[in-house]
């Protein structure tokens, strides 16, 4: 991604989405269904945002985080609606906002994670897939699943998205989590996110915790 600012149409929505990250999306909106229409034409990608609480419609107010999503597939009805999958880029910042077209768009600089000792995120990485490996097997016990084969990434940004993405934590502490520029800081938030919502979901099953390590064999 460019280091000089570009502009890309913005599409606040109530949910915060991260590199990688799939998003299906059924787009029936007339503005963004011109949006959708010109991306689709120009081979170009669109920015999502996470729309704040205070919004109003139309006039959405987006943080100023977001990240760009390319449209892998997309179908245009006969009726002008669109179901198109998205998929997770890279993280950018809005720098400035226009409201000139149906949709509104952002002029976007690139978001990075600065540079870290490798040790130090080696060692988190490491931790942090314990910690959702134990997390994933409560999951999947929970909900009846058989699956069991399950890939984690090793490389410590991407798995940092990947737990985020996966967190049932409220979109405000997600938006906390995109807008960070270190990867081991936000490995170090999901830790403790991921003990958090492993005791919660035990404690609704009204089951004991896991061993430490269970299912870890399983899931790698």
């Amino acid at each position: 991604m460019a280091d000089q600012p570009f502009w890309v149409p913005l599409f606040p929505l109530d949910m915060v989405l991260f590199p990688g990250m799939a998003l299906p999306l059924h787009i029936f909106e007339p503005r963004y269904r011109e949006m959708v229409a010109e991306c689709l034409e120009d081979h170009a990608p669109f920015g999502v945002v996470l729309a704040r609480p205070e919004s109003l419609y139309g006039l959405e107010v987006p943080h100023a985080v977001g990240t760009l999503a390319r449209i892998d597939d997309g179908e245009c009805l006969t009726d002008g609606r669109y179901n198109i999958l998205a998929r997770g880029m890279h993280r950018f910042r809005i720098v400035q906002e226009s409201r000139d077209r149906a949709y509104l768009r952002g002029l976007v600089t690139p978001v990075c994670d600065v540079d870290e000792s490798r040790d130090v995120l080696l060692a988190l990485a490491g931790e942090a897939r314990d910690e959702f490996r134990d997390y994933l097997g409560i999951v999947l016990t929970l909900v009846g699943s058989e699956v069991r084969e399950i890939a984690i990434p090793r490389d410590a940004t991407e798995l940092s998205h990947t737990i985020a993405m996966c967190l049932t934590s409220e979109d405000s502490e997600k938006q906390k989590l995109l807008e960070m520029t270190s990867a081991s800081e936000r490995l170090q938030a999901e830790i403790a996110l991921l003990r958090t919502e492993t005791q919660m979901l035990c404690a609704q099953v009204e089951s004991p915790l896991p061993p430490s390590g269970t299912n870890r064999a399983l899931l790698n």
